[in-house]
């Protein structure tokens, strides 16, 4: 599961044009997905949206004027398959598509701009992550140590992401090294993957601002003939080459077609209906990720007692526009339709705190939910469902109605009056 003037300046049309408009040249017809899809669909059935997903933020680099990294991470219980949705867009060796996707498995974010005092000055901006990913699609295999642990480092690590995902560049100070960065637009896009994030990571990042979107990979169940049917015929080495050589080739004739920043987004027409739908998707994140206060901070069952205001969700439009336009380019459709608006939704609810995703979900399927309801959905005790139903009551994307007076009465949440639209 927009008047204040937006906070940085937007791309407006002129009211009037001087000169007759000359007609947009159309997207060129795209080559053929079927083979890639087959592939995936053959060895991993589960996980050819999240594919789909991956490609759109591939897609995204040909978009031309673009001045904002697109990321999207990849979020999944350990054996899910994220790590197989990313490994396919590793370049394999002697790959062209390697000057379009830089791989690094473990990074800090110190690194993007180093400050290495065993590092002689001159080969200092050899060592910079930054610049060595203009124009390219960074993959990381494992996130997770990002969004992990202290207080302290997580502000420190988040305050660098922040600045780098503006797209500005990043200059930083330090008294070993002094003033050291790059004062201009460096653009890229990022795919990585995570397990699930704990409660304080989402209010963390909520505290500083959308810059990572999410595709939640659910866990599927697997029975006692599907893992002896895997013990005897897997080859997942197999799988893994086939599905890496298909998404190479794909892309390889994406880029040959349409290079990086190429590709004019009006010439890609986007139906207003799904212009709208897109932006309130993009008002559902901001409010969905809005920061709530609890009564007892030091405690795991502490009550959420207000919301801060959300943040404009004039950068979320854009992701959202690049990713939804990525992903029809990569589709060789030269208009936005539905699928691509569906994939925006998946990520939207993907991207709010984990805990609130399952009771969005099954809001969107029926009229109420009620304490009982979220305590199978969430596996939680009824005290913290209760406390994930006010949460979403004081996001106001849903309205809670207490069952009374008695502990033992559910209470029960329904979509609010402005989120009417999520209902499927």
């Amino acid at each position: 599961m927009i008047t204040a003037a937006p906070a940085e300046p937007t791309r407006t049309i002129p009211a009037t044009i001087a000169v007759d408009p000359q007609p947009v040249p159309p997207v060129q017809p795209a080559w053929n997905i079927e083979p890639l899809e087959e592939k995936v669909v053959m060895y991993y059935p589960n996980l050819y949206p999240a594919v789909q997903a991956c490609l759109g933020v591939f897609g995204a680099m040909a978009l031309k004027g673009r001045t904002k990294p697109l990321s999207l991470m990849f979020e999944a219980p350990s054996g899910a398959g994220k790590s197989a949705v990313v490994q396919m867009a590793f370049p394999s060796a002697g790959s062209i598509l390697s000057k379009n996707v830089y791989r690094s498995d473990k990074f800090t974010p110190k690194s993007f701009v180093t400050h290495a005092a065993n590092v002689k000055e001159e080969d200092l901006p050899r060592m910079d992550l930054l610049p060595k990913l203009e124009n390219k699609v960074l993959i990381t295999k494992e996130m997770a140590p990002l969004f992990r642990g202290r207080v302290e480092e997580l502000q420190d690590n988040f305050s660098i992401l922040i600045a780098v995902l503006d797209g500005k560049g990043f200059i930083s100070d330090t008294g070993m090294r002094g003033r050291r960065g790059y004062d201009r637009s460096i653009v890229f896009n990022w795919i990585g993957c995570t397990t699930p994030l704990p409660v304080s990571t989402h209010r963390l990042m909520s505290q500083l601002g959308t810059r990572l979107l999410f595709f939640e990979i659910p866990a599927l169940e697997v029975t006692e003939e599907q893992l002896l049917e895997y013990a005897e015929h897997g080859d997942p080495g197999r799988a893994e080459r086939e599905c890496q050589r298909a998404m190479n080739e794909f892309l390889v004739q994406f880029y040959q077609r349409h290079a990086v920043g190429s590709v004019d987004p009006e010439s890609i027409e986007f139906p207003r209906p799904l212009l709208l739908e897109l932006i309130r998707w993009a008002k559902f994140l901001a409010q969905g990720r809005a920061e709530v206060i609890f009564d007892q901070e030091w405690l795991k069952s502490a009550t959420p007692v207000a919301a801060n205001p959300p943040e404009a969700p004039y950068k979320i439009v854009t992701y959202f526009k690049d990713l939804a336009l990525g992903h029809a380019l990569i589709n060789g459709r030269s208009s936005v339709d539905q699928s691509d608006l569906d994939l925006i939704g998946q990520v939207a609810i993907s991207s709010i705190p984990g805990h609130l995703r399952p009771i969005v979900k099954e809001l969107r399927k029926r009229d109420t939910v009620e304490t009982g309801d979220v305590v199978k959905l969430c596996g939680v005790s009824s005290p913290t469902a209760r406390n994930y139903m006010t949460h979403l009551d004081l996001l106001e994307i849903a309205n809670l109605t207490k069952g009374g007076p008695r502990t033992n009465q559910a209470d029960t949440l329904a979509v609010s009056p402005g989120y009417e639209w999520l209902k499927m």
